[in-house]
C-alpha cells in the first residue's frame, strides 16, 4: 500500500461524516481533498517529468560537446599531417554535429522554461490546497462546536427536566 492509497483511505473514512454531503452530485470535503491530492502528485510528476528530460538532454548535449572537441582536435592533427581530405571529413562531421548540438540546446532552453512554468504553477497549487485545507479544518471545528452546543444544550434539557 503506498502513501497516497494510504493519504485517500484516511482522507475516506471522515468524508461519510461530512455535513454538507448531498445526492445532488457535489463533492465531500474529503472527496475534494482526495481530488486536489492527485492534482498536486501529478503536477509534481509532470515537473519531475519535464526536469528529467531537460537533464537527458544536458547529457546528451555534453556528449555531442566532447565529440565536437574531438572532430576538432582529429581535424587539426590532419590538418598537421597534411591529409586535407581527413580534415574535411572531420570538419564537416563537425558541422552537422554544430547544428544537432544547437537543437538540443534550444529544445533544452524550452524545457527548462516549461520546468519554471510549471514549477511556478505547482506552487500556486500547493498553496490554495493549504488554503482549502484550512478552510475545511475550519469548517470541521465549526461543526464540532455546533455538535458540542447542541450536546450541552440537550444534557441542560435534561437536567431541567424531571
Amino acid at each position: 500500500m503506498g502513501v497516497f492509497d494510504r493519504l485517500a483511505g484516511a482522507f475516506r473514512r471522515p468524508a461519510k461524516h461530512d455535513a454538507g454531503a448531498s445526492a445532488g452530485g457535489q463533492l465531500t470535503m474529503g472527496d475534494a481533498q482526495l481530488k486536489q491530492l492527485a492534482a498536486l502528485a501529478r503536477m509534481r510528476r509532470g515537473v519531475a517529468d519535464v526536469s528529467v528530460s531537460r537533464q537527458r538532454l544536458d547529457l546528451q548535449a555534453a556528449d555531442l560537446q566532447k565529440a565536437l572537441d574531438s572532430l576538432d582536435s582529429q581535424a587539426s592533427a590532419a590538418t598537421d599531417a597534411g591529409d586535407s581530405g581527413a580534415a574535411q571529413t572531420a570538419q564537416g562531421r563537425q558541422v552537422v554535429m554544430a547544428e544537432q548540438l544547437a537543437d538540443i540546446l534550444s529544445q533544452r532552453d524550452a524545457l527548462a522554461e516549461q520546468e519554471a512554468m510549471l514549477a511556478a504553477e505547482l506552487a500556486q497549487l500547493q498553496a490554495r490546497v493549504a488554503g482549502f485545507n484550512v478552510t475545511a479544518e475550519t469548517l470541521k471545528a465549526a461543526q464540532s462546536a455546533a455538535e458540542a452546543r447542541q450536546n450541552i444544550a440537550r444534557s441542560l434539557k435534561d437536567l431541567q427536566d424531571p
